[in-house]
């Protein structure tokens, strides 16, 4: 019988390097603070729950009256028995929301991407990705069999001449990017892409992930908050960040929507997202397009945050443009310590981020909408209590 010594040695590696993860198990709701199995309570400071609507009321209810109606499984595919009307009001909904034709729901985000991007682009196509694009969309690159060329971040110069070089050696050449990154906190150049992709014939993808439910007027991302929807009609977007569910969509024209349906193998072959997620997200919608308020209050926390953590010389943080901070460390030994001691000496969940997820340590704070304003202040506190442990960073060390 085989006992898998590799898969010791590798995890041992792994360890070794500071590069071994361990989950740690909630038991209750997701919010400002949680309770974990061990007893602790913490305050959460790295989920994606930005709006604070994971636990909101109305959208339990909504589940609730779902699973009542609908019950607790799809029992199919899309294709097959999976489509309920709360997924055709959702779709509908959604592509209303995002001012396009039509919009494909999926299982997931990461689902989303591989799946859109294998449908629509072929090993006859290039495509054009930024070099810190979600590992969704690398895998859905991959997948498609396209040559692929990877620019710079967010270096427009670097994309066209790229797309200058090569596009003619192709039948059909995409530039696919992230708008906000989610481990950086920057956001892409839309308007030059988008003018880039005017000029050399290319075709748009965007993932808005973590922008949706967080820029734009209600709230639709950053193509709608600058106003871009022409140079950008093929967007994903994700109901795990903002909306604080799960699943993923692409908002599309309705001849793109309808070949995701027929060829995109992460929908057609996965069982569709119960009725009882539909109906929960469909109530976080609405309460994401009339929650201005909630976005405010996000920004809020956030501007608090950052400019209190700026205040302390030795910290080296982002440059502030998403609800996404980073605090950079020299190291992984460095960046584990900090976030340990975040934990058990102050209760704050922030968890160092390092390789392969990024190339410099770092611990990513991501504030909530919901957090008081002495969560955050607490947050400051702690760091400035704990900077004694992180030795000054060389000049020019961190790239922003």
């Amino acid at each position: 019988m085989n006992d898998f010594n590799f898969v010791d040695e590798e995890l041992e590696l792994l360890s070794k390097s500071g590069l071994k993860r361990e989950l740690k198990t909630v038991i209750t709701a997701g919010g400002p603070w949680v309770e974990l199995s061990s007893g602790k309570r913490i305050l959460q400071f790295s989920s994606n729950n930005y709006l604070g609507l994971a636990n909101h009321p109305e959208v339990i209810n909504a589940t609730k009256s779902a699973v009542s109606k609908y019950g607790a499984g799809s029992t199919g595919s899309r294709l097959l028995s999976g489509t309920t009307e709360l997924h055709v009001l959702l779709e509908k909904a959604l592509a209303k929301f995002e001012n396009t034709e039509s919009a494909v729901f999926f299982s997931s985000g990461y689902a989303t991407n591989v799946g859109v991007l294998s449908a629509l682009i072929d090993k006859e196509d290039a495509v054009f990705s930024d070099e810190l694009n979600h590992a969704s969309i690398i895998d859905g690159i991959k997948l498609s069999g396209a040559t692929k060329f990877i620019y710079n971040h967010n270096d427009t110069s670097h994309l066209e001449s790229l797309i200058k070089e090569n596009k003619d050696n192709f039948k059909r050449s995409f530039i696919v990017t992230d708008t906000v990154f989610s481990m950086d906190g920057d956001i892409a150049n839309l308007e030059q892409i988008g003018l880039i992709a005017e000029k050399y014939n290319c075709i748009t993808i965007v993932d808005e992930a973590h922008a949706t439910g967080v820029f734009g007027k209600k709230g639709a991302g950053v193509v709608e908050e600058l106003n871009l929807g022409q140079l950008f009609p093929i967007k994903i977007g994700t109901c795990s960040k903002a909306f604080g569910i799960e699943c993923g969509f692409c908002a599309a024209p309705n001849n793109v929507s309808e070949l995701i349906r027929n060829k995109a193998r992460s929908f057609m072959f996965s069982t569709s997202p119960s009725p009882a997620i539909a109906g929960a997200i469909l109530k976080s919608l609405d309460l994401i397009i009339d929650g201005g308020w909630r976005r405010d209050r996000l920004w809020q926390n956030t501007k608090l945050l950052h400019s209190g953590l700026k205040k302390n010389l030795k910290l080296k943080l982002n440059d502030l443009k998403t609800p996404i901070i980073l605090v950079y460390f020299n190291s992984i030994e460095e960046a584990m310590s900090i976030g340990e001691k975040l934990f058990e000496e102050c209760h704050i969940w922030a968890p160092a981020i390092r390789p392969p997820t990024v190339k410099q340590p770092r611990i990513r704070l991501t504030p909530i909408a919901t957090h008081s304003k002495e969560d955050v202040e607490y947050v400051i506190r702690a760091f400035d209590h704990l900077s004694k442990d992180i030795k000054p960073q060389p000049l020019g060390s961190i790239a922003y």
